[in-house]
């Protein structure tokens, strides 16, 4: 989800639960001021209580004191009385002893409720003295009790300012997302708009391309039908002298390859395709060489005069590879546009476009045993046999890493795959699993090749090298490399001579290269492309043709 993808319930969500958290820490202040409230309204009682008894301490003390001065009157009347009285017995001589006595015993007991009113009033000073140190902690008590009163009804007005802007935030969040929702309605529905659209545009492309081909079909079979019925006395008459000019050309180049087996001179030059050329392939008859590439064109030309034949046209991406079947009549085409065309050799006519790749196709091979069947992959990891008859997928299987080339072995039962990450890989088709796997090179395999001994196959890699590999033991025989060689494209091809005595493959300074396979010698470089050399093709009549980035074809011999 990216930033204008607002969720309008996770919002209220996420406010509901910011004002849950709100709520509960104002319930916990206000439980807290409560509490203080309580204990500061016990605190005032106590001070209530504690001034009531300072007061009665000190109306205590007060009565203490006066009652003092009344006994300190009293004993000072009495020392007054006793001095009088002790004057007039001195006076009168020792009478009244009795008297004197007991004026005595009067003034002891004035004395010691003196001292006794004493005692008590120290005793309410010291009463009123504690009193008045509880009133004073009871004061600071209040006091703290005032300031915490103060900072909780300063933080209640702070939580009430926050949940204010809380609710003023959560109402501009909730406008926001309600603003990006429709903002995101609006775009999926333009964006359903226009899949819809581009659905019925792909839908009218598809009408016009499958019209296209079938007035392009109507248009071959008459054409092949008017010249059948324009020709056929020509083409009967001559039959002997073809068949005679094929044997001789045929005997020709069998002595030419017998003299000379590594061609090296140019016999045909040929502007093949625009854009460039991806992919050569000469027939199994040495009579028609097959030339795909970028401008989404398969084109065939005859290797005798350097003419071309015709065109097989239907691929909507461009043409990465291209495959005859065992007797020549079908050509397979892999193309960019993830399909897979079939088109009858002699017509031109598209029998079949087969789809089920997600991703470019890169390779594409005809039985050579049972033309009704077919192998390719592609970069979206997957190999797939199909059933050229009914034009579907007979079985599929996810590599590990992308299928840039594939082949049938020797028995068809078993396919052999060259990947990105350097793999090769054995397939059991009879059970659509991997069986083997091993890594020989550094780089992505561009390329691999049927060797004609059947147990052996040669990959061709951006690492700069080609290695022979035993498909048996899984083990490299021997590897190819030159100074000069460089791997120029990632669909580089090479090829193997009939007799599997060399093998040639192009570079990027647009020589073909061409080593001996016993013992891996670099035998010569052929030079006549100014471009990269992306394919070449070798068959069994000898005939060597390769390819550039250029669009340019040259046939060697």
């Amino acid at each position: 989800m990216t930033s204008n993808d607002v969720d309008p319930l996770g919002a209220r969500a996420v406010v509901h639960t910011a004002e849950v958290i709100r709520a509960r820490v104002r319930e916990r202040d206000e439980a807290r001021a409560r509490g203080s409230e309580k204990m500061c309204d016990e605190l005032h009682d106590a001070h209530d209580e504690l001034l009531e008894r300072l007061i009665v301490a000190e109306r205590r003390a007060r009565e203490a004191e006066a009652s003092q001065r009344t006994l300190i009157d009293e004993v000072c009347a009495l020392k007054g009385e006793l001095a009088s009285e002790r004057a007039s017995v001195c006076s009168s001589a020792g009478g009244e002893s009795d008297a004197a006595t007991a004026l005595k015993r009067e003034v002891t007991e004035a004395y010691e409720k003196l001292a006794e009113g004493r005692r008590e009033v120290l005793e309410a000073r010291e009463r009123a003295s504690a009193e008045e140190i509880a009133r004073g902690e009871v004061e600071r008590a209040l006091g703290a009790l005032g300031e915490a009163k103060e900072r909780l009804e300063r933080r209640l007005r702070e939580a009430e300012t926050a949940l204010a802007s809380a609710r003023k935030s959560e109402a501009q969040a909730l406008d926001e997302a309600e603003s990006q929702s429709a903002m995101k309605n609006a775009a999926l529905g333009r964006l359903d708009q226009l899949e819809k659209e581009n659905q019925e545009l792909l839908e009218r492309l598809m009408e016009m391309k499958t019209r296209e081909a079938e007035r392009m079909n109507e248009i071959n079979d008459l054409y092949a039908d008017l010249m059948r019925q324009k020709k056929n006395a020509e083409l009967n008459a001559k039959a002997d002298s073809l068949a005679e000019a094929s044997a001789a050309s045929m005997k020709s180049l069998s002595m030419s390859s017998m003299m000379n087996p590594i061609p090296s001179k140019k016999r045909h030059i040929l502007h093949s395709n625009k854009g460039g050329t991806h992919r050569v392939t000469l027939s199994h008859d040495g009579f028609t060489v097959a030339c795909g590439g970028e401008d989404k064109v398969v084109a065939l030309f005859d290797t005798n005069t350097g003419a071309r034949t015709s065109e097989l046209n239907g691929c909507m991406g461009a043409v990465l590879d291209v495959s005859f079947s065992a007797d020549d009549s079908l050509v397979l085409g892999a193309s960019t546009d993830c399909s897979i065309q079939l088109w009858d050799t002699l017509t031109g006519r598209v029998k079949h476009r087969l789809t089920g790749h997600a991703q470019k196709v890169t390779s594409a091979q005809i039985s050579q045993i049972d033309s009704k069947r077919a192998i390719s992959c592609s970069q979206d990891r997957c190999v797939k046999t199909w059933d050229l008859v009914r034009g579907l997928a007979t079985g599929s299987m996810l590599t590990a890493s992308n299928v840039h080339s594939v082949m049938f072995d020797s028995s068809e039962q078993h396919a052999v795959s060259g990947h990105f990450d350097g793999s090769v890989r054995i397939w059991d088709l009879r059970a659509s699993k991997l069986e083997r796997e091993n890594k020989f090179h550094t780089s992505p395999i561009t390329a691999i090749i049927a060797m004609p001994n059947q147990n052996e196959v040669l990959t061709n890699s951006r690492d700069n090298s080609l290695k022979l590999i035993d498909i048996r033991m899984m083990d490299v025989v021997r590897s190819f490399s030159a100074p000069n060689y460089r791997v120029g494209t990632d669909w580089s091809s090479p090829c193997v001579a009939p007799d599997g005595q060399h093998i040639a493959s192009g570079g990027s300074d647009g020589g073909l290269l061409i080593w001996r396979v016993n013992d891996g010698r670099l035998m010569t470089t052929l030079h006549g492309h100014d471009a990269v050399t992306a394919t070449c093709s070798w068959n069994a009549a000898g005939v060597l043709a390769s390819a550039c980035k250029n669009g340019v074809c040259i046939l060697w011999e």
